[in-house]
């Protein structure tokens, strides 16, 4: 679709057509084909899903100087454009500023949001602990071009470059055993593709972005929250602390839950969104 200010916002609708709708935030690197895997699962659970590229990323057009927050505009007019009212929102990982901003600033048109292994606001004192030093070294640059030249000369230009051989790239046992299943790395594989299709742009820009303060204020959030963590996740405790910085009113109740560190399995993710779609808590 054509975005008001002549944007293309490139996005992704599985599962069933007419049904109850949620909208997923993909992590980054990712893309719009992150969930395409779930189509029948989704189907199966009468949920119509609505994954877009986030600027830069896959067919979506990149725009400098973006906010976490700018987000919540682009989301707005794609449920416009597809003449949906209401939603639920979830992102993953990098998704999940994003997940927080929607929620903060749509007001009642977000009926819930889950939070999956989601990052938390960077300011915040505790937030780099345990983090990605590759990424936290973007994000100290905090400069859009200066991210995109230092992502072409480690990643090369085309991101090929991204999976080889980092040291700081330990995902972990469990998330090892995931991707030793054919079918998880097969998905993984084509999201990551997809997001690398205009280069290193959209990678380099939304670490940027990730590093900025937050200009929004969760304790806006009106719909029930999930907020899902591994035990082994190092980026759990600081998303836990930071949760009790937000001044009053709080925001609604947030059930948090322990998983995986960045890996849900298809029914945790078809099960969570449900219930967000149908009000039930």
């Amino acid at each position: 679709m054509t975005l008001p200010d002549g944007r293309t916002l490139a996005y992704t609708e599985i599962g069933a057509p007419d049904g109850r709708v949620a909208l997923y935030f993909h992590g980054a690197p990712g893309s719009r084909l992150e969930l395409v895997a779930l189509d029948e699962a989704f189907a199966d659970v009468d949920l119509r899903v609505i994954t877009a590229d986030r600027p830069g990323y896959g067919g979506s057009t990149p725009l400098r100087n973006r906010t976490t927050a700018d987000w919540a505009d682009d989301v707005a007019d794609l449920a416009d454009h597809l003449g949906v009212e209401r939603f639920a929102v979830m992102g993953l990982s990098s998704g999940g500023p994003y997940t927080v901003a929607c929620a903060s600033l749509l007001g009642d048109r977000v009926t819930g949001a889950i939070v999956a292994a989601g990052n938390t606001d960077m300011s915040w004192p505790e937030a780099s602990d345990g983090y990605l030093q590759s990424e936290l070294d973007i994000m100290a640059m905090d400069d859009e071009d200066a991210a995109v030249a230092w992502c072409k000369e480690r990643y090369a230009a085309d991101g090929s470059g991204f999976f080889g051989g980092e040291g700081d790239l330990d995902v972990g046992e469990v998330d090892n055993a995931w991707l030793a299943d054919e079918a998880n790395l097969s998905s993984l594989l084509t999201t990551m593709s997809e997001a690398f299709h205009q280069g290193v742009v959209g990678y380099a820009h939304d670490i940027t972005v990730q590093g900025r303060a937050w200009t929004f204020d969760p304790a806006a959030i009106t719909a029930r929250t999930i907020v899902v963590h591994g035990v082994a996740d190092p980026r759990r405790r600081a998303t836990r602390t930071s949760r009790g910085r937000s001044p009053e009113p709080r925001p609604p109740p947030a059930r948090t839950r322990r998983r995986t560190h960045r890996w849900l399995s298809r029914s945790q993710v078809v099960r969570r969104v449900g219930r967000l779609s149908e009000h039930r808590w």
